[in-house]
């Protein structure tokens, strides 16, 4: 990419004129004027641990298919900094910017798009600061844990006109769009009830740990708008395991779960939530506040509810079943390999209805681009990705309001008018 089309895709995306442009929505041929099809795509990855390791990966891969390369990693552990500096001349080559502070990978005029994978309360931080800057961005899911901080940057991304893709790319994996189509059809009848259960033998959040000392990261910068104590390794390491950080499983599995039943029914926010859990597995380590023991029930305008239930002390017992009226889908959803699709397998079960699915239906393969390529994509061609700002936002509803109830034990209600939760 030369630096006069960086220049002028930049300057565009920032001027009045760009805003318009993008709330119409741009054409292939307005976008080909501001980046070309052979034109590489410049990302900087933010936050380097477990979930931006595999991100990087799926980078390479996609780069196959749509130009783009890794250009500055940023990390607040400096350990993380080293890996993924490491890793990305491998895959890539070429010298890679470092930083510790991503708001100094954001000044770069030689970055185009970020990868957010940082800890869970800082998702929404990081995006505002992001396309503030003038920045495409993938952020990872749950895209946020609080409300409050959810509206204001759902407003930040709409105003800016940058491209962002929320990270719940069940959604795009291989089967879904066939999964959608078939639901949408009414083949399956009217939607009665959903159900997932997921579950492991060990709380995920116990296999990672932190930096030994202070002296390795930048402790205030991992806290950010969360009250200040003293470093605390396991927090900074297994930070999905504590409330401060995270909402747990419901914000960490519940949301590919909920986004994923949005796209496939077409259907509005969810109006109550119930649920309840506890810390009660043995495999859990002691100090750990976020339930291992989860159950959140949620009520669609469109008359059905969903339920969603993790358990770990046990991993028996993973599965995501659809009932309609016409029969029952059943699930394997994607495990968080990206090149696997999910396995949706319908019958008759539990239908006396006279056009009931048929023993034997197999649902016919819809091609879609997987979610990395279709980000990629959406950037290239300046139009919405696949999970854009309004479905981030509602997966984003669907955890918020479910941990509510669980936090507060009681039903919780969302009201998308004045966007608010507040006891039903």
């Amino acid at each position: 990419m030369s630096s006069e089309k960086k220049t002028n895709r930049r300057d565009f995306l920032k001027t009045g004129a760009a805003a318009g442009t993008l709330a119409a929505g741009w054409t292939a041929a307005s976008a080909q004027r501001v980046m070309g099809a052979n034109d590489s795509i410049r990302i900087g990855i933010i936050g380097c641990g477990g979930r931006g390791a595999h991100h990087m990966g799926w980078i390479h891969r996609a780069s196959q298919e749509v130009p783009a390369k890794i250009v500055a990693v940023c990390d607040v552990w400096d350990q993380q900094v080293e890996r993924a500096a490491a890793f990305v001349q491998e895959r890539f080559g070429g010298e890679q910017a470092r930083y510790r502070d991503h708001r100094k990978l954001l000044e770069s005029r030689d970055i185009d798009a970020v990868l957010i994978a940082t800890p869970d309360h800082l998702h929404c931080p990081h995006l505002m600061d992001a396309v503030r800057a003038g920045k495409d961005a993938y952020v990872e899911k749950p895209i946020a844990i609080d409300l409050d901080v959810l509206n204001q940057t759902c407003d930040v991304v709409k105003a800016s006109g940058q491209i962002v893709q929320h990270g719940t790319q069940g959604r795009s994996s291989k089967g879904a769009a066939a999964t959608r189509a078939f639901i949408q059809s009414g083949q399956l009848g009217k939607i009665l009830r959903v159900e997932e259960s997921r579950s492991h033998y060990n709380p995920y959040w116990n296999n990672y740990k932190g930096p030994e000392s202070e002296d390795h990261t930048r402790w205030p910068a991992f806290l950010d708008n969360r009250p200040y104590r003293p470093f605390n390794s396991d927090q900074h390491g297994a930070w999905m395991g504590y409330l401060d950080f995270s909402n747990g499983t419901v914000g960490g599995w519940m949301s590919h779960f909920s986004d994923f039943l949005h796209y496939c029914t077409g259907c509005g926010f969810p109006r109550f939530a119930t649920g309840h859990g506890g810390v009660y597995s043995p495999t859990s380590k002691e100090g750990r506040t976020c339930p291992d023991t989860i159950t959140v029930i949620l009520d669609y305008e469109e008359g059905f509810t969903t339920s969603y239930t993790t358990h770990f002390g046990n991993a028996a017992n993973d599965y995501t079943l659809i009932f309609g009226t016409k029969g029952t889908m059943r699930i394997d959803m994607p495990d968080g390999n990206d090149k696997n699709g999910i396995n949706p397998r319908v019958s008759g079960e539990g239908s006396e209805h006279p056009e009931k699915v048929k023993e034997g239906t197999i649902l016919e393969e819809i091609k879609q681009d997987d979610h990395m390529v279709n980000w990629l994509k959406s950037m290239r061609d300046c139009k919405q990705p696949n999970a854009d700002m309004d479905k981030g936002y509602m997966q984003g509803v669907a955890v918020i309001l479910g941990d509510m109830a669980c936090v507060k034990r009681r039903m919780m209600t969302f009201d998308p008018v004045n966007r608010e939760i507040r006891p039903a």
